[in-house]
């Protein structure tokens, strides 16, 4: 990799750690979507609690739950890595 794209790497992980954890919060305790959808989560973890699993049990939903918010969040990253490549070519056209 070239030295720039360790730096461009390096600023995007910054970046997207920024809004994924300082941002994030500001912006979703104003999204009702999102408010409704913790509600969701909340009460399927209630339930998880709830159904008794064994201790193997447990982990093979934490692996694929903990799989499924990677998913998540590889997915934001490459929309934002997008945004960021699509401003650049829309900044050299002005």
């Amino acid at each position: 990799m070239r030295k720039t794209g360790m730096k461009s790497k390096y600023l995007l992980d910054i970046f997207v750690k920024i809004r994924t954890v300082k941002a994030l919060d500001k912006a979703v305790s104003n999204s009702k979507t999102y408010q409704t959808t913790l509600k969701r989560q909340d009460k399927a973890f209630d339930r998880l609690e709830k159904a008794g699993l064994d201790k193997e049990q447990s982990s093979v939903v934490d692996t694929a739950i903990s799989a499924a918010n990677d998913c998540g969040a590889a997915a934001y990253r490459l929309g934002l890595q997008d945004g960021i490549r699509l401003a650049s070519e829309i900044k050299e056209f002005e």
